[in-house]
């Protein structure tokens, strides 16, 4: 009986101790733990250098966010990046990619930014040549054509921007 309550009491202080100090933590504990622990998913980008896929892992990456580094070629993107749970639709927003499966191993783009007409802004990387960074519209009639494809925050890039802002 005694050494019930004794182990009942160490659990219950072990609890509030953990409590303290995930209240003491700005993200809470088990985000400390959790950016010590796990590796940041968009510290290393495994695609092509020169290819759009490349492009598009880095402008993810640059805002914050996170897609996966195994999809594959482009044509790939939005079934793969539906497997991993990310939202994949038909709803072109700022940030997201636009992805085809047309041409040879398909294409992605990323959206700059979703115009007043109903337009997109995109930039993406080898539409014509390797390396080459370009710039265009898609109007408004035309979006139907690509699937997009949301990218998740990264939880990485949020912990330390917090941490800085601390």
């Amino acid at each position: 009986m005694k050494k019930g309550i004794i182990s009942l009491i160490i659990i219950i202080l072990a609890a509030c101790g953990i409590i303290l100090a995930n209240e003491q933590s700005e993200q809470g504990l088990v985000a400390d733990i959790k950016y010590h622990v796990l590796p940041d998913p968009m510290e290393r980008n495994t695609y092509d250098t020169g290819q759009c896929t490349h492009y598009i892992f880095e402008k993810v990456k640059e805002r914050g966010h996170m897609i996966e580094s195994d999809w594959s070629d482009a044509e790939h993107w939005a079934e793969n990046a539906e497997a991993d749970e990310y939202v994949v639709n038909d709803q072109p927003e700022t940030g997201a990619i636009m992805q085809t499966a047309r041409g040879e191993i398909g294409h992605v783009a990323y959206i700059e930014s979703v115009n007043s007409d109903g337009s997109i802004h995109i930039s993406e990387m080898n539409l014509y040549e390797p390396h080459e960074v370009t710039e265009r519209t898609i109007e408004a009639q035309n979006l139907n054509d690509y699937t997009y494809i949301h990218p998740k925050i990264n939880p990485h890039a949020e912990y330390e921007r917090i941490q800085d802002n601390a």
